[in-house]
């Protein structure tokens, strides 16, 4: 039986407002952007960082967003009391001699500087943006967990954003988004800005459509299309002679769009693709593994060789025998590493995954850590993503052990990003509801999301 959440979430809801921050003071929300290259996997990454912070916010316009933040502004700090009795003490102490010997601020600040406090550290949340949006797009769920102690970190995915969907709906995708979270943290955790303030012990994932399917890839799972071969025998096929995706009318259909045309066309398309990528793979494998077994066959031979030398030169040669190497002293090239199809992150350990996309091409019987947790949310309104369909067959495959499953009530895949203005992006994803549903979507979503992953303490 489904589980609306509406007078539970609320009850949570208003909890988590009467929460009382530990620092005494109001938090306030601070953003900057860091960018890298990864040059083996020829990704770009930009990551927007939510982040708590004291300096207050100002205006700012981003994409299609108006948002409200403290730009670059210092992370808001902590001093954890507990482990920091000796270096307050110590830094009482400097201060004491810096005033009996007059020593000048510069000096004092090198002295206090060199005495390091331990701060708390922030629980952080990664989420992976809907085809699409953009980094920015869910700036306002961000505010509102930044304000209850959390760093929300939301990786702008290339060619698969508001900006370039060239590999929208593709396997290529998938894998980037996942690859692209992970780098996220790695990021995250080099800088020199965030390394201090990351409790990398609660480090939770949350994704939206297609970054609900990366997030799967993270969790364990591999993408398949066995399912897909018999997926569409249990729905009605209903047979269109509208073959334009783009001016299919899907508002007025109830049944699952993945197993009629034209949307079924595109994911045949989808699953051949998936299918040859998987071939391409296994072939690699192959190639892999015989090369690593030849490799082994030669060295034998080499190291059998090389101690039949050996054994000769020290019986004939007895006086060069401190001369000569023990083997093996000459290993063959190991052949070239596989690419990559696996993208496993150990690190996350709690995944909110609203309305996922394409959930029949998984196989989450490769989800082998049993201590994962997942959240489940249906958006009622999501006409693709049919709550009953795709969400809720992706929570009955996972199991009650493992997660929960919600419905958003009047809810849709654009109405969980912030206000936008639908000027360069379609506004149709802007203006979905209104903004008083809007608000109430964003509540509900947020304190879902708060109930879900570990808090701030």
């Amino acid at each position: 039986m489904r589980q609306i959440f509406f007078p539970v979430i609320f009850f949570i809801f208003s909890l988590s407002f009467s929460f009382n921050c530990i620092a005494k003071e109001e938090m306030h929300v601070g953003y900057r952007s860091i960018s890298t290259w990864n040059s083996r996997e020829n990704i770009r990454l930009d990551v927007g960082i939510w982040y708590p912070t004291r300096v207050e916010e100002r205006d700012y316009v981003m994409d299609e967003y108006h948002m409200y933040v403290a730009r670059n502004a210092p992370v808001f700090r902590i001093i954890d009391e507990k482990i920091a009795k000796p270096a307050l003490q110590k830094h009482e102490e400097i201060r004491a001699n810096a005033a009996k010997n007059k020593l000048s601020k510069k000096e004092l600040q090198a002295q206090l500087d060199a005495v390091p406090l331990p701060y708390k550290k922030f629980p952080l949340l990664v989420i992976s943006h809907a085809s699409g949006l953009t980094r920015y797009s869910y700036h306002t769920l961000a505010d509102l967990l930044v304000k209850r102690g959390y760093i929300v970190a939301v990786p702008m995915h290339s060619e698969d954003n508001s900006h370039n969907m060239r590999i929208f709906y593709s396997a290529k995708s998938f894998y980037q988004r996942a690859k692209q979270c992970s780098l996220a943290i790695d990021l995250l955790v080099q800088d020199k800005t965030f390394v201090q303030f990351i409790d990398t012990t609660k480090i939770s994932f949350m994704g939206f459509g297609s970054g609900g399917t990366a997030g799967l890839l993270l969790a364990g799972a591999e993408l398949s299309a066995e399912r897909w071969l018999t997926y569409c025998d249990n729905y009605e096929n209903t047979n269109s002679d509208n073959t334009n995706l783009w001016t299919f009318d899907i508002t007025n259909l109830n049944k699952n769009l993945f197993c009629q045309n034209p949307v079924k066309a595109q994911v045949e398309q989808f699953s051949l693709g998936l299918q040859r990528s998987i071939q391409m793979k296994n072939q690699e494998n192959f190639f892999f593994n015989n090369a690593f077994a030849s490799k082994e066959i030669v060295l034998e031979k080499v190291r059998k060789i090389l101690e039949f030398h050996v054994r000769w030169s020290k019986r004939n040669n007895p006086g060069l025998s401190a001369y000569v190497y023990e083997p093996p002293f000459l290993v063959p090239y190991l052949p070239p590493l596989a690419t990559q199809y696996t993208y496993f992150d150990t690190r996350f350990k709690q995944f909110i995954f609203v309305s996922p996309a394409l959930t029949m091409f998984f196989d989450i019987d490769k989800i082998q850590d049993g201590n994962l947790k997942f959240c489940i949310v249906g958006l009622e309104k999501d006409y693709f993503n049919v709550p009953e369909i795709q969400p809720r067959d992706l929570y009955e495959q996972l199991g009650k052990e493992k997660a929960a499953y919600y419905l958003l009530e009047d809810a849709d895949l654009w109405s969980t990003q912030a206000p936008c203005y639908g000027v360069n992006m379609l506004v149709e994803m802007c203006k979905s509801v209104s903004d008083a549903e809007r608000e109430r979507i964003l509540k509900n979503l947020f304190a879902l999301t708060y109930a879900f992953i570990p808090h701030f303490e």
